[in-house]
């Protein structure tokens, strides 16, 4: 097979992110980007639409329809926001907790069978890098 031009990190990326989402929706039923949204949720403290987005560097639009779709599977809850009804507050459900903790295990040992293939030096090297950058 030819060797791609493609930047290597980025081609590395959309391998990584490709085999997450189709992982997660095997196992778990949810996917890459619902399990995104849910990492920055909390079943008590609401957060908004617009916060959200701003975490994951997503618009507004984008994250409005994939919560859209995660409400309808009982994922999250999304109410008017009490001071400013333009806003919608969004908190995990306890189905989306639970969704989202296998989805947390699933991914951490993707990872570690990822990691695995690198020396220790490497795969430290690798998680600064990672910290560093993100």
């Amino acid at each position: 097979m030819a060797k791609s031009n493609f930047p290597s990190l980025l081609h590395l990326s959309y391998v990584l992110q490709q085999s997450a989402d189709e992982a997660l929706e095997q196992e778990t039923g949810v996917g890459l980007s619902a399990a995104r949204i849910m990492s920055t949720l909390d079943k008590s403290k609401p957060a908004s639409q617009r916060d959200i987005a701003m975490r994951l560097r997503q618009t507004e639009a984008n994250v409005s329809r994939q919560l859209h779709s995660m409400k309808k599977a009982g994922l999250v809850s999304i109410t008017r926001n009490k001071k400013d009804s333009r806003q919608r507050d969004v908190t995990l459900t306890a189905k989306g907790a639970s969704h989202y903790q296998a989805a947390e295990k699933l991914l951490k040992r993707q990872q570690a069978k990822f990691l695995k293939i690198l020396n220790a030096g490497e795969t430290k090297a690798l998680e600064q890098a990672a910290q560093k950058l993100s």
